[in-house]
C-alpha cells in the first residue's frame, strides 16, 4: 500500500468507526436526545424549594404526577420557568432571563492558541448552562475539527460540508449570492430545545481560504473580510440570546473574524508554565493585531470583555495553585477567580459524549457534584459579564 492509499484508509476507517458510534450512541433515531431532570436538579435550576416545585408542577403541567422518581423534561422546565407565579417572590425566581428589548445578542468566543487548554469542553457546557438558564443558544463550531459538532449528535465529516456550515455563507458572499442564501437554514436544531449549532468539518478550509484571498487582494471592498463574521451573525434571525462561538485554536481567519464580532472573549487556558506561556503568546498576537488595525483604520476591536479562564484545575497540586494565584495578582479581574476544576468524572462523562448537564453519575455522586459546582460557578460569572454588557443586572437565584 503506498503512502497516499494508506492516508485514505486510516480517514476510511476512522470516519466509519465515527459513523457507527454515532448512530450507536443515538440510536434508535440516530440523534441524541436529552435525558430528563430529576426534581432535585429541576428546583435547582428554577431555584426554589423541591415543594415549591412540586406544587408548582401540579398546577402547571397537565397530567404529571409527582411520584418518588418524578422527573421534568427540559421543555416542561421552561414551561414551569413561564409558568404564573404563585407569589411576587416566585415570579422573581422564575423570571424568563432575556437580554433587553432592541439588545443584540451577546457573542462570546472561546479561542487560545494553545490545543488541550479545554476550549470545546468550556463552550459546550457554556452553551448549555445558558440553555437552562432560560437564554435562547446559537453555537457556531469554527475548527474544522468539528469537536463541538461531534459532541451534539453530528458528523463533521459528512454533516458540516460546504453548504451546511460558515462556509456556506464566505462562498456565496464572495460570489454575491448571498441574498439568496437562506442563512437560518444553516442553524440546525438540536436535542437540546432552545440550543441551535452550525456545524463544523474539514470543508470549513473552504472559509478560511475565502477570507485569506479577500485580505490578500488589496482592495478596499474585500479587506473588509474581517466583518464576515458579524454580518453573517447580523443576517441571522434575531430570537437568539447567546451565541457562543469555538474556535480553532491556531492563529487563523475564523477566529479573527470571530474577534471583531465579540461582545466577550473566553480564553482557556491550564495552569501550567507551557500553557500560560502559549496563552501569552496568543495576547501578544491580539495586542499586536489590534494596534495595527487601529492604525491602518482608525478604529479598534472593543469587546465588552476578555477573561481568562483557568481549566483542569488542580487544587492539591502545589504549582498549579502557585501560577493560579500568580495569575490573579498580576491580571486581576481578567482572570476569572474560580477555575474549572479537573475531575475524572469529565472523562467518563465523555466516553458516551456526555456533558456534566447530560451525565448521570452511578456512583461517586460527592465527585460529580463538585465538578458541576465548579462549571456552574465558572459559567455563572460570565452570564453576570453578558448581563453587565447588556446594562441589566446582575441575575439572582444562580452562583
Amino acid at each position: 500500500m503506498d503512502q497516499l492509499a494508506a492516508f485514505r484508509n486510516v480517514a476510511e476507517v476512522l470516519r466509519a468507526a465515527q459513523r457507527v458510534a454515532i448512530e450507536v450512541e443515538n440510536a434508535p433515531e440516530k440523534r441524541k436526545r436529552l435525558r430528563g431532570f430529576s426534581l432535585a436538579e429541576s428546583a435547582t435550576l428554577l431555584g426554589m424549594p423541591v415543594a415549591e416545585l412540586r406544587a408548582l408542577a401540579r398546577a402547571s403541567l397537565p397530567g404529571w404526577a409527582p411520584g418518588p422518581r418524578a422527573r421534568l423534561s427540559f421543555e416542561q422546565i421552561g414551561q414551569l420557568r413561564s409558568a404564573p407565579p404563585a407569589s411576587k417572590s416566585a415570579g422573581e425566581r422564575l423570571r424568563r432571563r432575556r437580554r433587553q428589548e432592541g439588545a443584540p445578542p451577546a457573542r462570546i468566543v472561546f479561542t487560545n492558541f494553545k490545543g488541550g487548554s479545554a476550549k470545546t469542553t468550556s463552550s459546550v457546557h457554556f452553551a448549555q448552562y445558558m440553555a437552562l438558564a432560560g437564554y435562547r443558544v446559537l453555537l457556531v463550531d469554527l475548527d474544522s475539527q468539528g469537536s463541538a459538532t461531534a459532541q451534539f449528535g453530528f458528523d463533521p465529516a459528512y454533516e458540516a460540508g460546504m453548504h451546511s456550515s460558515f462556509a456556506a455563507w464566505t462562498a456565496a458572499r464572495e460570489e454575491g449570492t448571498a441574498a439568496d442564501l437562506d442563512v437560518a437554514a444553516l442553524c440546525q436544531r438540536t436535542y437540546w430545545p432552545t440550543i441551535d449549532l452550525v456545524p463544523a468539518g474539514a470543508a470549513l478550509a473552504a472559509a478560511e481560504e475565502s477570507l485569506a484571498r479577500r485580505a490578500a487582494s488589496g482592495a478596499v471592498e474585500e479587506i473588509l473580510y474581517f466583518d464576515e463574521f458579524d454580518a453573517f451573525l447580523r443576517a441571522l434571525p434575531s430570537h437568539y440570546d447567546i451565541v457562543v462561538v469555538d474556535t480553532r485554536p491556531d492563529v487563523n481567519m475564523l477566529m479573527t473574524a470571530a474577534l471583531h464580532a465579540a461582545t466577550g472573549i473566553i480564553v482557556p487556558t491550564r495552569a501550567t508554565m507551557t500553557d500560560l506561556a502559549s496563552t501569552g503568546e496568543f495576547f501578544a498576537h491580539i495586542a499586536s493585531y489590534i494596534g495595527d488595525f487601529s492604525s491602518a483604520f482608525g478604529t479598534t476591536l472593543a469587546p465588552a470583555f476578555a477573561r481568562i479562564l483557568i481549566t483542569a484545575y488542580d487544587p492539591t497540586d502545589r504549582s498549579q495553585e502557585a501560577l493560579f494565584a500568580l495569575a490573579k495578582d498580576r491580571f486581576g479581574k481578567m482572570v476569572l477567580p474560580e477555575p474549572f476544576l479537573h475531575s475524572r468524572i469529565l472523562g467518563t462523562a465523555g466516553l458516551g459524549k456526555e456533558t456534566l448537564y447530560e451525565y448521570e453519575p452511578t456512583t461517586d455522586r460527592a465527585a460529580y457534584q463538585r465538578a458541576l459546582n465548579s462549571v456552574n460557578t465558572v459559567n455563572a460569572l460570565i452570564e453576570r459579564d453578558i448581563v453587565a454588557a447588556w446594562g441589566k443586572p446582575a441575575p439572582r437565584g444562580r452562583s
